[in-house]
């Protein structure tokens, strides 16, 4: 075990003193957490100063290091390597901008938007006679021309003289503004919430004001958003939230998910400003970082990330008033919030916190700042301000305060529909979307759960559903092992507590395809393990995903009728309730003695006529599902009337599409003019099987990981 009196005394010894640390040896991270070398975990409120906006070690973070490291991690930007200009590109989409620099931090970030901001005032002013305009309290950065543009006398002090050129005013005050900026004026430079004075917003009516003038005098319009960037506060970069758009935008921090990367984007002339030999970085632009940083973007944009920043900022707020006195101001925006005490003692609260293994961070000797990873949840905030309120002496805030907020993101256990909110349901669709897309089109894999072993437990047979879990386990870069009814002997060689159990201990996920759904249900109560269920007689959740998945390949956003025909299965029941949930219109059609429960939303019809009428969809399945051979010659004789063939499509809309989840009894519950035709989207029907199935993984594996 590595010894902190060991560490400490090495870093006395040989690092340079510039900063002062907190009495712990940290060794290893994972969501909010972090370990130090005794095994003891802490809540982590900081998040590297903003840099770990999904937490520590997220698995699409490591995946994506893990995967470039393994390809290419540094080669000289005199030569194209393929992340730069994709994250350049998808920055500068996100943000409306043009061209974007890749730095390494967000002082080098900074120093090219000044470079920017000087080359453009030598252009304007060629005897030199121009100004930056920045405001009091602000910080840039430590680099000499970060500091000479920072507000804070403090930091410029010893390194004096400073970077002539640049002016101060107060901050928020219009009055000043106005009488600062003139003909002079090369750029404002600007941030809008100012992070290291205690998160301070600027107005919207100030940086709307900045907007005006700059573009009256000529100006740049450059924002700092090193800090309340890429989420942060709720959008993805906080000018959104002003009406206004910059002429450059400077990024880092929680950009690269802790991988040192800065950015630097610029729209109209000033993207044209550099020339080749102006400005240059050796490792900037790296494609390690790059890719990397695509990966955070990725999932901060497929897993809503966004709105459960805004929900948890609000929560995060909410709290710290209702603690009241000593807390007398509290600041911000999403997960970017000061809180002012009225005593001079915030560096004392946060070395008390950190003693109940809470880290905080103070800005001065009057103010707290809560800088959390954006995958922060309701109780790890209510424990947080438990602590706080501890350490200030005073009563927590009301525990509903965070039990009544948007629920924690994330999925443990699959077992039906039901288990997904509304919410879930559109984030899984929109995933598995997005991940069909990137399949064919990006160069790299996506692979998200890297390393992690998952359990397929099958007591029935399968094609689709193995392979399409197995593929989709692969893709995603983790490792399935398949176990069928023979392997395992459960309910008689073993007890399904004892499987459901050891498994958790060797395996992320049990997906399991299981005869009975009270079986499923049991593993599930014993499992600590998320369990997905992959069929039992009752519900097929994996099937109706990719259900859905497919309607909306072929119609988009429209809520198209579907019509099932046939047995009221397993099948037919996820997908009712899917599509109910989501505001489709659902038909099924087949004999009154084999329809399903009745639920709000579905119709059910014995009329073939009727029950397609409208319909966009037409669905089948086997008549005789496996476990029910022994009804075999009875459902023949009547469903017979229920075969989709050519006239049963016509009773449908011209350009209504056909699905089947398969296998097929051709000849039976359809004909091979229509499984084969021109409406059948079996293929993508069985297709989205795999993306649906790795939408599903994803999002389980946030939520355990």
């Amino acid at each position: 075990m590595l010894k902190y009196d060991t560490i400490k005394a090495l870093d006395d010894d040989y690092v340079m003193h510039t900063y002062r640390r907190q009495p712990a040896l940290f060794v290893q991270g994972a969501g909010c957490s972090l370990w130090d070398n005794r095994g003891n975990e802490y809540l982590d409120m900081v998040a590297g100063i903003a840099v770990c906006a999904l937490g520590h070690c997220h698995p699409a973070v490591v995946a994506a290091i893990t995967r470039q490291a393994q390809q290419l991690i540094h080669t000289s930007n005199l030569f194209l390597t393929a992340p730069q200009p994709q994250l350049a590109k998808r920055l500068c989409t996100l943000a409306g901008m043009d061209r974007a620099f890749i730095a390494v931090c967000g002082a080098t970030a900074n120093e090219t938007a000044l470079k920017l901001a000087k080359k453009h005032g030598n252009q304007k002013r060629p005897d030199g006679d121009y100004e930056i305009l920045c405001v009091h309290r602000s910080f840039h950065g430590r680099t000499l021309g970060a500091i000479s543009a920072t507000g804070q006398r403090k930091y410029q002090r010893p390194f004096e003289p400073l970077v002539p050129g640049f002016r101060h005013i107060e901050l928020n005050s219009l009055e000043e503004l106005r009488a600062a900026v003139s003909h002079k004026t090369a750029a404002i430079h600007l941030e809008p919430i100012l992070g290291e004075s205690g998160a301070i917003p600027l107005t919207t009516a100030f940086l709307q004001e900045a907007r005006r003038l700059a573009t009256e005098h000529g100006a740049l319009l450059m924002l700092d958003e090193v800090q309340t960037g890429v989420g942060r506060t709720g959008t993805w970069f906080n000018f959104q939230q002003h009406g206004i758009q910059p002429d450059v935008l400077v990024l880092a921090k929680g950009l690269g998910g802790g991988m040192p990367i800065g950015a630097c984007l610029a729209r109209g002339a000033a993207a044209g400003l550099l020339e080749p030999g102006d400005h240059g970085t050796t490792f900037g632009g790296s494609p390690l970082a790059c890719a990397t940083a695509l990966a955070v973007l990725d999932t901060i944009e497929h897993q809503k990330i966004l709105d459960h920043v805004r929900a948890m900022g609000d929560v995060l707020q909410a709290g710290l008033r209702a603690i009241g006195e000593p807390i007398v101001e509290v600041r911000g925006s999403g997960l970017l919030v000061g809180a002012v005490l009225s005593t001079a003692n915030a560096r004392e609260v946060v070395s008390k916190a950190f003693e109940r293994k809470v880290i905080l961070n103070a800005t001065d000797d009057h103010t707290l700042r809560f800088i959390p990873p954006l995958i922060v949840t309701q109780a790890q905030i209510g424990h947080a301000l438990d602590v706080l309120a501890e350490v200030l002496g005073v009563a927590p805030p009301a525990k509903s305060l965070f039990t009544s907020a948007t629920p924690a993101r994330g999925l443990h256990d699959v077992l039906s529909i039901d288990d997904l909110s509304t919410d879930q349901l559109e984030e899984a669709l929109d995933l598995a979307a997005f991940l069909r897309e990137r399949r064919n089109t990006a160069p790299a894999p996506f692979q998200p759960v890297e390393g992690r072993t998952f359990a397929l437990v099958f007591e029935k047979p399968s094609l689709r559903t193995r392979v399409s879990f197995e593929a989709a386990i692969r893709e995603l870069g983790g490792h399935a092992v398949y176990l069928s009814k023979n392997d395992i002997g459960m309910g008689t060689r073993e007890a399904i507590k004892d499987v459901a159990t050891n498994l958790s201990r060797w395996c992320k996920v049990i997906v399991a395809r299981l005869y009975w759904h009270r079986d499923i249900l049991h593993m599930a109560e014993c499992a600590t393990a998320p369990v997905i269920n992959a069929l039992t007689e009752m519900e097929h959740p994996c099937q109706a995903l990719a259900d859905m998945a497919t309607v909306r390949q072929a119609f988009g956003d429209e809520r198209v009728k579907i019509t099932y025909v046939g047995d009221g299965n397993n099948v037919a029941r996820s997908l009712a309730k899917l599509a109910t949930r989501l505001g489709y219109p659902f038909t099924i059609c087949g004999p009154e003695n084999f329809r399903l429960e009745p639920m709000e939303g579905l119709e059910q019809t014995d009329d073939l006529e009727q029950g397609l009428s409208g319909a966009k969809v037409v669905y089948t399945d086997v008549w005789v599902s496996m476990g029910d051979e022994h009804e075999q010659e009875h459902r023949l004789k009547v469903f017979a009337g229920y075969q989709v063939n050519r006239t049963t499509m016509e009773m449908a809309d011209s350009d209504a599409i056909f699905l089947h989840c398969l296998p097929a009894r051709r000849g039976f519950e359809v004909t091979d003019d229509v499984i084969d035709g021109p409406q059948s989207r079996i293929d993508d029907q069985a297709e989205n099987r795999l993306h649906a199935q790795k939408a599903l993984l994803q999002m389980v594996l946030s939520s355990v990981s």
